[in-house]
């Protein structure tokens, strides 16, 4: 998974777990709705910790490629990711950064400056805030089957296209949390994530997210 999809799905991911669904799905009927409601579970959430094991569909591997590590999260924009097995690597959004350390280098970017991580800061602020369905920079389709909304989000922006095709986020009906999220890359690629041992709103130390 590139450093983009990478980033952004740890942007995406504030509380979910990936769950298998094969019920059909319909156009979403009370958007608005959903759309409130979602918001409010998310301003619950101040923070989250989490171990997670990942699954990334490569087009040129008959194999799934299975990554595990852990995830911390506190409001409003701090976010780290940290992948143990089989490789170690981490990511961080901090203060406006984003942090990549990779065999042991660390690179640094300013969102601000930069297009793409500022692409990814806007998208974390508005997930955390709970409005990110009403980025105008992606085409969203609402559905739902029995037991979940799915929201279907497509990038309009063609340079961000190179890096992702598209988002799907599944959200439960009965509790409104998000429980899983799918991110297909340009060329078929995917990557999903399942989110175990979930802790919410603890304390977790600012320094907890630097990576050095």
């Amino acid at each position: 998974m590139n450093i983009f999809s990478s980033l952004l799905l740890s942007v995406i991911i504030t509380c979910f777990s990936f769950v298998s669904q094969d019920d059909p799905y319909q156009p979403m009927k009370e958007i608005q709705a959903f759309k409130t409601k979602l918001n409010q579970a998310n301003q619950s959430i101040s923070s989250m910790k989490c171990n997670f094991v990942q699954e990334k569909q490569l087009s040129f591997l008959a194999q799934k490629v299975i990554s595990k590590g852990n995830l911390s999260y506190k409001k409003p924009d701090k976010m780290k990711i940290e992948y143990t097995t089989p490789f170690v690597y981490s990511m961080s959004l901090y203060n406006g950064k984003a942090y990549v350390k990779d065999n042991d280098k660390v690179s640094k970017f300013d969102t601000r400056s930069n297009k793409l991580f500022k692409y990814i800061n806007d998208l974390m602020i508005q997930s955390v805030q709970g409005n990110i369905l009403d980025n105008p920079d992606f085409v969203i389709n609402y559905q739902e089957n029995k037991s979940l909304f799915l929201v279907d989000m497509t990038p309009k922006d063609k340079s961000i296209q190179e890096y992702l095709d598209k988002v799907k986020i599944f959200v439960q009906k009965s509790s409104y949390q998000v429980v899983a999220v799918e991110i297909s890359e340009k060329g078929g690629d995917y990557t999903r994530i399942n989110f175990i041992n979930r802790i919410y709103n603890s304390n977790l130390p600012d320094e907890g997210f630097i990576i050095k």
